[in-house]
């Protein structure tokens, strides 16, 4: 009889896949789909905190008001005024609401990213920026490859090495 082998600890190795349905310990954590429950996805309150948040970060780069909505103007061809931005950051003015398609100039004009990530952290979404997006990209590839090297290596051992 052979002698039993002693249990190791686990290790977490990045390089060792992991199995299907099994989440990494190394992985980042996901944001979870929404629930769908009646009212879970109110969110007009974090609107205009985050986006009075991104113009007053841009105000710390110099940037006043003023100068973020005329960006703004700039890059959607719409005028948007000091006090449109004023209406849409004011939970006193419950009538006024930043519209959607302002969220990409909003971005640039201030380069925050705050809105979108709270956007889609609410929906199960993550945005990735410049070097995380690539980062990601070549995880993926990374992982595909890893994953026809497998198969191919399984098909080779079952039919003999032969190609």
């Amino acid at each position: 009889m052979a002698p039993r082998r002693r249990s190791s600890p686990t290790i977490c190795d990045p390089a060792q896949p992991t199995l299907p349905g099994v989440p990494s310990p190394l992985a980042t954590p996901v944001p979870a789909p929404p629930t769908g429950l009646p009212g879970s996805l109110s969110c007009s309150a974090a609107v205009c905190g985050l986006v009075s948040y991104a113009i007053d970060e841009a105000r710390g780069a110099g940037l006043s008001r003023a100068m973020v909505a005329a960006r703004m103007s700039e890059l959607t061809g719409e005028r948007i005024s000091e006090a449109m931005l004023n209406a849409c950051t004011a939970e006193s003015h419950e009538g006024h609401r930043f519209p959607a398609q302002w969220l990409p100039a909003l971005i640039v004009a201030t380069n925050s990213y705050a809105l979108m990530r709270d956007l889609a952290d609410r929906v199960g979404a993550v945005v990735l920026v410049g070097q995380e997006a690539v980062s990601a990209r070549l995880g993926q590839l990374d992982a595909q490859m890893d994953s026809i090297r497998r198969q191919k290596a399984l098909l080779k051992r079952m039919h003999g090495g032969r190609t």
